[in-house]
């Protein structure tokens, strides 16, 4: 039997789910058996997760996910603060935008060419080969 506690934290403008699953003895100590985090996609990920790692009972501080897990029943509390988990973010910031590469830029694509360089170009590649197939050589320039 497991509970956790769950947040969402936004890392460079994408969410991430911090999830911190607890293990408790017979003796009624609670002891951290796993830290999960990773983007968040949506709902249907995040139960896969509860019931892959048999969480009974979450606690969370984001009222999105409250309200997303009471629509499909799983049992769920709803806390102000809770504590760990932004700070696993924080302590594996770098990693994390190093792993999910957060800070390559959007890529660029590739400039469009007008149709009248392209003209050029093709008629100018024609002239070269001309040139090179009646034996006349360029001197690289």
């Amino acid at each position: 039997m497991g509970f956790a506690l769950l947040s969402i934290v936004p890392l460079r403008d994408v969410p991430f789910i911090s999830l911190l699953i607890y293990e408790t003895d017979e003796r009624g100590i609670s002891t951290v058996v796993g830290e999960i985090t990773k983007p968040y996609g949506d709902v249907i990920d995040l139960l896969d997760d509860l019931s892959a790692y048999k969480i009974n009972e979450l606690q969370t501080d984001s009222k999105e996910l409250y309200r997303d897990l009471m629509n499909v029943q799983h049992p769920v509390i709803y806390r102000k603060e809770i504590e760990g988990t932004r700070e696993q973010i924080t302590r594996n910031k770098e990693m994390l935008v190093e792993l999910f590469e957060l800070d390559k830029q959007d890529e660029q694509p590739a400039p469009v060419i007008p149709v009248w360089r392209l003209w050029c170009i093709i008629k100018l590649e024609k002239i070269i080969q001309i040139l090179k197939t009646k034996g006349i050589e360029s001197n690289g320039n």
